[in-house]
């Protein structure tokens, strides 16, 4: 199976063009959520006359699809970008494929943040 770029025979991809090929997954991370949380919030207005307990379930509905949709669309980007850098890699473009690695490095850096912040910072500090 050959791993092949899409850049143009002969041109080399910039060190700029390999970071922002690493920050996509990021982004599109991004965008899912948006759209789920808008997603919820527009279930509960269409659903607001039923009652509190419903406007709940629809908002969570929406919600756990878009965090399932959200994992799958940031996996398959990952693996799109592995794939590209693994062809960079193949004809010679180091450079590109470094800083589009560390480019993944940071987006997983700024996904696990949040997840670090809430272990490590007390919830009920003492008063």
């Amino acid at each position: 199976m050959s791993v092949r770029s899409s850049e143009p025979a002969g041109r080399n991809p910039s060190a700029l063009s390999g970071a922002l090929l690493g920050v996509i997954p990021l982004v599109l991370l991004v965008g899912v959520v948006l759209m789920a949380l808008s997603g919820a919030v527009l279930a509960r207005q269409l659903v607001a006359a039923s009652g509190f307990f419903v406007q709940q379930e629809a908002a969570l509905v929406i919600l756990i699809a878009g965090f399932v949709l959200a994992v799958v669309v940031f996996a398959l980007a990952i693996r799109q970008v592995l794939k590209r850098v693994a062809g960079w890699q193949q004809s010679g473009a180091i450079g590109a494929a470094q800083f589009a690695l560390w480019a993944l490095g940071v987006t997983a850096l700024v996904v696990v943040l949040p997840v670090l912040l809430a272990v490590l910072l007390p919830q009920h500090p003492a008063s």
